[in-house]
């Protein structure tokens, strides 16, 4: 049953005439006439008794113009609610994001957003990045706040935060009272790092193999709180983003080295499947987020650019 026949069935119902619902439909007569007959063939039933210019409902019709307006009604509401920005209790999203985001960047905007929509559940996957991504693609995962640089062909990324991986090393260690060391003495400790492919561990390895050097002693792990707290306990010293360890310095539980020659940079950012829709809840939470930051005209310019392929893609739909 075609939802336009439907319209036009109810539409000429309503006034009792194919040319006045003509009118308001802003059709021609015959469109509307072949719109109610062809409605009639899809049922097998006619609808309307015709005599001259006089119309009137079959029994049949009278029926269908019981359902006809409850389908309206439900289809107006579903309309004003998916334009709405208003929540129902019960409706929810879900998002990826690795532990650091989630503990020192989001907080505050968790807390602005529920203030918002107080309806509005959400579930966060907290997990490594390449884990997240694969959520995405997956389609498990609205968005995700991962660490960056990634690329693959079918995820968008736009940089958010860009943070410097210090190396640290507990108040108590023997390093600590030193200021500046050479990569050769980092290699004697036990280095706790990032799981191998990790986007964080990828400059350290770099830096070993420009010199030449391998750790002796490794621990691996995908949690940079894991790490720190290792860290403080004098297990050994690791190359930790700086929002995971500037509350721990402040108070002295951990102390920072410089690393002659070495430089490390990460940057955390949003990343999303291209072509994905977002709703007006979702992609309020993600203006929250983005306005955060500061980045929103390199958001409006991503958004815009995938909402005129949407629309492109709609209308070649409907031609």
């Amino acid at each position: 049953m075609n939802l336009h026949h439907l319209n036009t069935f109810l539409r000429v119902a309503r006034l009792q005439s194919f040319t006045r619902a003509a009118n308001e439909l802003h059709l021609t007569q015959p469109t509307v006439s072949s719109g109610v007959s062809e409605l009639e063939r899809s049922l097998g039933v006619k609808l309307f008794n015709r005599s001259g210019r006089s119309i009137s409902l079959t029994m049949e019709g009278r029926l269908l113009l019981s359902y006809a307006e409850q389908i309206h009604d439900l289809r107006t509401e579903a309309q004003d609610r998916i334009h709405r920005l208003e929540v129902e209790p019960g409706e929810s999203f879900r998002f990826g994001s690795i532990d650091a985001a989630v503990i020192y960047l989001i907080p505050g905007i968790l807390e602005s957003y529920h203030a918002r929509f107080p309806n509005m559940d959400i579930s966060i996957q907290v997990d490594a990045s390449r884990f997240l991504a694969d959520d995405l693609l997956r389609g498990r995962s609205e968005f995700a706040l991962m660490t960056l640089p990634f690329s693959h062909p079918k995820i968008e990324t736009l940089t958010l935060h860009e943070d410097r991986l210090s190396l640290v090393v507990g108040s108590g260690h023997p390093l600590g009272s030193r200021r500046r060391i050479r990569l050769q003495e980092v290699v004697q400790e036990t280095l706790i790092l990032f799981h191998e492919g990790s986007v964080s561990r990828k400059p350290v390895d770099e830096h070993l193999a420009e010199a030449g050097l391998s750790p002796g002693r490794v621990m691996e792990m995908s949690s940079p709180e894991a790490m720190r707290k290792l860290v403080e306990a004098g297990v050994g010293v690791a190359f930790l983003p700086s929002i995971t360890v500037s509350e721990s310095i402040e108070a002295g539980t951990l102390q920072e080295l410089d690393v002659v020659g070495v430089s490390m940079q990460r940057q955390i950012g949003l990343a999303w499947r291209k072509g994905r829709y977002f709703s007006p809840a979702i992609k309020a939470f993600l203006d929250l987020l983005i306005d955060r930051f500061g980045f929103v005209k390199e958001w409006r310019e991503k958004i815009s650019g995938e909402d005129q392929a949407f629309r492109a893609t709609k209308s070649q739909s409907q031609g």
